[in-house]
């Protein structure tokens, strides 16, 4: 199997006295998506981070929001309790394609599905801050925000 690499961006968020309140703010965050009548297919699904075959036995699983953007694109929200703290990332990533020979078309076609992840990337994360207000959180902090992250499986 080739190696992969994913590209993207983060934002986070983290609140006081709001630790017990994980799931209400995923259903929070899913409705909102809805009554905004974006076009995102939002689900709440349990991520599993990990290669190989210990990887497949201890990876770390993760209940997050997930909205797919499209065969290379995936945002997920996850959250997080630490006491009585709700640690929230918003993560945009994208599977990144290795050229040799890039042309100019293909060039393009990448900027536009790059300005459409954007855009969905964009809604979800107004959603998320919207379910932040409806659940009265306060924040503490704005937390870490990455303009550009890369992942590999590589060890």
């Amino acid at each position: 199997m080739a190696n992969t690499k994913f590209t993207g961006r983060s934002d986070s968020y983290i609140f006081e006295d709001a630790g017990g309140k994980r799931d209400q703010l995923e259903q929070a965050i899913l409705n909102e998506l809805q009554a905004k009548q974006y076009p995102l297919k939002a689900t709440i699904q349990t991520l599993k981070g990990g290669k190989g075959l210990m990887g497949a036995v201890f990876a770390a699983k993760e209940q997050c929001v997930v909205v797919d953007v499209d065969s290379e694109a995936k945002i997920a929200i996850s959250n997080t309790s630490v006491g009585s703290y709700l640690y929230v990332e918003t993560y945009l990533l994208i599977q990144e394609k290795i050229f040799s020979t890039m042309a100019f078309d293909a060039a393009i076609g990448n900027v536009f599905k790059q300005q459409k992840r954007n855009a969905f990337y964009t809604a979800a994360k107004q959603a998320t801050e919207s379910a932040f207000g409806q659940l009265g959180l306060k924040l503490a902090n704005s937390g870490y925000k990455s303009t550009q992250m890369s992942i590999t499986d590589q060890d």
